[in-house]
């Protein structure tokens, strides 16, 4: 029994937190200007009706987990030869595989999964990029996505104000002034940790965003300005809320047959190897031992000579020069650049995408990304996937059919339960080793 009992305590916080959202109703009488309390029991039982879908794949994952235990299939899985032969493959020749696999892809896909996949593979270089602080150096960043609106916005204002900027031109200057910005930031940010640098990045995120739209010109306004700051206010002119339209040379156009969709994934794609093989490189070398030695024990590591404030340096001015990179892209991609790019919620996204994959591990990294991006955009489309298909008709129950159209609805609800399951039963994350679970559990 005391082993149940924190879980039935939560539960019953849980149903009494939710109890006046699910089974109770507001009744407004206008005749008497009241409001009433009513009680609403199909409010509820419709609310669970349409989570039903998440109870049976639920349902499914923990009967298959047993199984597990019962029959051992992991044990015997990683004890097979041939298995572990092909993990040593993968592990030193996996982007000969997978480049052509993902290069040829450009080819047979259509528009709209182009799009959707190259979305993909920014947050995943932007997961790689913030791997790299929090996972690696143990540094907590909550304004990530300021780098990345950086980047996305250095890009726009230099073709606004240069006759020819390609983004082929942009993306090395991004990235070497994304990295001269994290720097910067990182400078007066190496006395602080914790939640105090957490706040401190997540400052400068919102100072960034706010910049961007109040930097704007407005023709009807008279306040008498100083030659500086009208000449100021003349090139950071951002439109405000409205955003910057890219010039059409500045974005991925035609090549070699190619239209701009094919063009935008095959540079992502690139890109996001390159990115890939030089943070592995980085952190085999003794960089990255240099961070995981910060991570675990700061005090320690300058005690054994490790030069801590070069260290954290690096890893700053490297994630931000990830994350301005990334930003370029995206303006190259979409021709539209706007402040809500670097909003507080971006942030959360990407950490979200770190945690869930694992802290310190960059394949971790790409797969957070790649699962918190895909689900629920995939949840808006399976009720027409369902509906046009003939077999998925016969086998989904229609009252999981009926469900389907409301379970993007609850995306953001399933995802805070997702990553609450996560922190208790895998807190090292989807590929986190049992080396970082220890770390985490016993600090």
């Amino acid at each position: 029994m005391a082993r149940w009992r924190p879980y039935l305590l939560g539960t019953l916080g849980l149903a009494a937190i939710t109890f006046p959202f699910l089974w109770l109703k507001l009744a407004p009488d206008f005749n008497n200007n009241t409001v009433t309390i009513a009680w609403a029991p199909w409010h509820g039982l419709e609310f669970f009706g349409d989570l039903s879908p998440v109870f049976v794949i639920t349902f499914l994952i923990w009967l298959g987990v047993q199984a597990n235990r019962h029959f051992g299939w992991d044990k015997v899985l990683t004890q097979n030869r041939a298995w572990q032969q092909a993990g040593h493959t993968w592990t030193h020749y996996w982007a000969w595989g997978t480049m052509p696999l993902v290069l040829s892809g450009s080819l047979f896909l259509g528009a709209s999964s182009l799009s959707l996949l190259t979305n993909v593979g920014i947050y995943m270089l932007l997961a790689l990029g913030l791997n790299i602080t929090v996972g690696m150096t143990g540094l907590l960043v909550l304004g990530y996505a300021g780098f990345y609106g950086f980047g996305a916005y250095f890009f726009a204002l230099a073709q606004q104000n240069l006759p020819y900027f390609p983004w082929w031109m942009a993306c090395p200057l991004a990235f070497a002034l994304g990295g001269g910005a994290g720097y910067l930031l990182g400078l007066p940010c190496l006395r602080l940790r914790g939640d105090y640098l957490a706040i401190v990045t997540l400052g400068f995120a919102e100072a960034f965003r706010e910049l961007m739209r109040n930097l704007s010109v407005d023709e009807t306004d008279t306040t008498p300005h100083g030659p500086f700051v009208r000449e100021l206010i003349q090139i950071f002119n951002t439109s405000g809320d409205k955003g910057i339209i890219l010039n059409d040379s500045s974005t991925f156009g035609k090549v070699a047959g190619l239209n701009s969709g094919q063009v935008a994934y095959i540079v992502m794609a690139l890109v996001l190897f390159l990115a890939v093989f030089l943070v592995q490189r980085l952190f085999h070398s003794p960089v990255g031992r240099a961070w995981i030695a910060i991570r675990e024990n700061e005090v320690a590591a300058a005690s054994v000579g490790v030069p801590v404030v070069q260290m954290k340096l690096l890893a700053f001015s490297l994630s931000a020069a990830i994350a301005a990179v990334a930003g370029v892209i995206y303006g190259a991609k979409d021709g539209f650049i706007s402040p809500s790019i670097c909003e507080f919620q971006q942030s959360i996204m990407i950490l979200a995408m770190v945690i869930l994959g694992g802290l310190g591990n960059s394949y971790g990294a790409l797969l957070g990304a790649a699962l918190l991006y895909l689900v629920p955009e995939y949840l808006k489309f399976l009720p027409l996937m369902i509906q046009d298909n003939a077999l998925l008709r016969t086998i989904v129950p229609s009252f999981m059919r009926d469900s389907f159209q409301h379970l993007a609805d609850y995306r953001l609800l399933l995802f805070g339960a997702v990553m609450v399951l996560m922190m208790l039963y895998r807190p090292q994350g989807l590929l986190g080793s049992r080396r970082r679970k220890t770390e985490m559990l016993h600090p």
